[in-house]
Parts: C-alpha cells; structure tokens; sequence
C-alpha cells in the first residue's frame, strides 16, 4: 500500500531530564546526565559512572506488588507519549485490533533475577517472585489499550530503532493504523558486570568520537512514540514531528561482541535505509551515530560512513556522550532526541569533544549545537551479535 508514516506523539524519560522538552534542551546544552552511581554498588567495578535517573523511582528490589523501575521509566514516557499525540487509553481501545505496539529492550526488568538471587534467603521474597519479572509487556499492553498485534525485539543496542524500522513497515503496509514504538532499559548490575567483564566501561564520562576514548557509560532510559498514516495525521489536525522515510536491517556476521573493522554491515543498513527513502547520500544532512566512545567501534562507523558520503559529508554526533549507552532503549531515546532536532533545526553536540579521530573530516562533528538546515536524518544502531539497524526520517514542513 505504500503508505507515508508520520509520528505524532513524543515522551522521554531521560537521566538528563524527564520529559520531551526539558530532554531535548538539556541535549542541546550539553547537560549531561552521566554521574556517580547510587542504585547499587560499584566497588567491584572499574567505573562508578553511569547514566542513572536520579528522579524519584522505585528501587530494584521490591517485591512484585510494587512497581518495578523498569515500569516506572516506561510508565512515564509512555504517558507524555499519549498526551502529547492526543490519545488516552480508550482513544486507543477505539481502534480496536487496528491499534499495535512495537517495543524494543534489551533485558527489560531481568534484574528482578538478580534481586531475587541476592534476596532468596530473606523473608518475604517468595519464589513466586520470579513469575513477575517478564509482565512489562502484558502491563504496557493494558495501560496503554493496545488491543492489537503485539512485537517485541531484543536485537540488543539496537532494539529501539529495530522496533522503529518495524512499525515502519507495519504502517506502510496497511498492517495496522497507529502503532505505540518504545524502547526502554533500566541499569542494572547485570549489564554492568557485563561490560565490566569486557573491560569496556570508561573511566570517566565516555567521549565519543575523540582519540581519549576509552569505553562506554551505562545509562537507562526510555522513549515512545506514535505512528500514524500521514494522511490520517492530517486529517486529525495533529502536530507532526517528521516523516519515517526509510529503514535498514542488517548483521555483521563477524563477532559477537566486536563490529566488523571494514564496516560492511552498517554500509548495508544505510544504504537500504537510503533506497527505501529514494534519496541521495548528500541529501541527509545530519546523521546520529552509534557513537559508544569505545576504541574498536567509533573509528569503524566514521568509516563506514566515509565509504557511504563520498562528498559531503554530513555532522554526526551520539548523545552517548550526554546520556550513556541505554541499551535496548537507546536507538528510542536518540530517535526523539533527532526528531527534535529536525523540528528545531539546531542539532545535538559533542560536549566533552577535543581531539576528534583521525578518520574523522573536517567540520564531521561539534562540541556545541549548532542551527543548520537539514531534510533527513540518519540514525544508526550497532548491537552485540552482529545486529545493525539504520533509520531516516525527513523534516515535516506541513
């Protein structure tokens, strides 16, 4: 059916800020949410910084009546998500099995495992504890009145733009009218351990894109979204933050943990991503890189990226650098952060930029944000295993 998708609906929680708004200029102003962490400890681990959400949730152990951290992230954006598209619950349920959701995560509330592990001995904290670590989906499914198809994915790093790409095609296709997109991730020993393990954490806050790389900051976070058919959109009247033009799959086959050093993989989601939008390589005037801040990835992107823009090469920043590596939900949270910038036309920063990589071109990337114009952005996603997830929008000029 070829239909265009619009996306009509934001809401963020950040651990630069709670809301849409205050995310994105907190972004544009370089206000990092990357700090020492107090959720658990981190005396065993060889970095104390992480993107942790300092406003009021519920700690990770709880027991099952309680709202988990994980639903608490996702509870908050996903309500500013609704409010902001101009839907409740029964607007929702209104569209009957028409209405879908798209969510992408990494590991969701499984450190709920890890809690009970900690906790099996004490009273209180029944076995049955464990049958409620994976309900975030049946819960997001009733608190948002999704009555429809239901999609989740755990294509690691690149879960949020993956679920985006999906509901992209769902939309496109005639599958279904509106569909709620999400990506989120809470931080969690876990993951912490995990990278730990890698040695892959930095020592300090991660800078992406300089020769003084040296790792990734853990960070948690969600975003979700509303996309509709355009012309429904219009028909609505409703506020239209940009247009999903085209989107990329691909994988590595290399490693399951490392990216391929030539690139191959990415060079394949961006260039589908470009054919499926029917544009140009110089039309895209801004790219969100995966950006980790770790040695081997940042140097293999910007090359891949070279092979892609054989001329002009757009800006490319990654707001890893602001608010760490979310995980499943950070292809979500760089989403909204992009869809922002292209309404606004100023674009995200590189705050803690000084020496950038030697493959990296001239006037590549910014310490500051900076107004320019642009039609379409790219946005990447790299993952363990191979995953690669590449997504373009265009500016909605109405």
């Amino acid at each position: 059916m070829n239909k265009r998708v619009a996306i009509t609906g934001i809401g963020v929680a950040a651990n630069n800020g709670i809301g849409k708004d205050i995310f994105y200029k907190n972004c544009v102003d370089g206000v990092s949410g990357i700090r020492r962490c107090t959720l658990f400890s981190t005396e065993k681990l060889m970095s104390d910084f992480f993107g942790e959400i300092t406003e009021s949730l519920p700690d990770t152990r709880v027991i099952p009546t309680d709202e988990t951290r994980i639903k608490a992230i996702m509870r908050i954006a996903a309500d500013e998500m609704m409010r902001d598209g101009g839907f409740d619950r029964s607007a929702v349920e209104a569209y009957g099995a028409d209405a879908w959701l798209c969510f992408g995560t990494l590991l969701a509330n499984m450190d709920g495992i890890m809690e009970y592990a900690d906790r099996a001995g004490e009273n209180g904290v029944p076995a049955g504890y464990l049958e409620h670590v994976n309900d975030y989906l049946p819960w997001l499914r009733e608190h948002c009145g999704i009555q429809g198809a239901s999609w989740v994915n755990s294509a690691a790093c690149a879960a949020g733009t993956t679920a985006a790409g999906m509901a992209f095609d769902f939309i496109k296709n005639g599958m279904c009218k509106i569909c709620i997109v999400g990506g989120a991730d809470s931080l969690t020993k876990t993951v912490a351990y995990g990278f730990h393990s890698l040695k892959a954490l930095s020592l300090e806050i991660c800078n992406p894109y300089d020769e003084s790389r040296d790792g990734i900051n853990i960070g948690e976070g969600a975003a979700f979204f509303m996309f509709e058919a355009m012309e429904a959109a219009i028909a609505r009247k409703a506020h239209i933050y940009g247009e999903v033009t085209g989107y990329g799959l691909a994988n590595d086959a290399y490693h399951a943990t490392s990216p391929d050093p030539e690139g191959q993989g990415l060079l394949l989601a961006m260039s589908e991503a470009l054919r499926e939008s029917n544009i140009k390589a110089d039309e895209v005037g801004h790219i969100n890189g995966h950006g980790t801040g770790t040695p081997i990835n940042d140097p293999m992107e910007i090359n891949a990226v070279n092979k892609l823009f054989s001329g002009n090469v757009p800006t490319v920043n990654s707001t890893k650098a602001i608010i760490g590596h979310c995980m499943g939900g950070s292809g979500a949270l760089e989403l909204a952060a992009e869809l922002l910038a292209l309404e606004n036309q100023i674009y995200l920063p590189l705050p803690n930029l000084q020496n950038p990589i030697e493959s990296g071109r001239q006037g590549m990337f910014d310490s500051k944000a900076k107004k320019r114009g642009a039609d379409y952005i790219l946005s990447n996603s790299l993952a363990f295993a191979g995953n690669i997830a590449s997504l373009i929008i265009r500016r909605y000029d109405g």
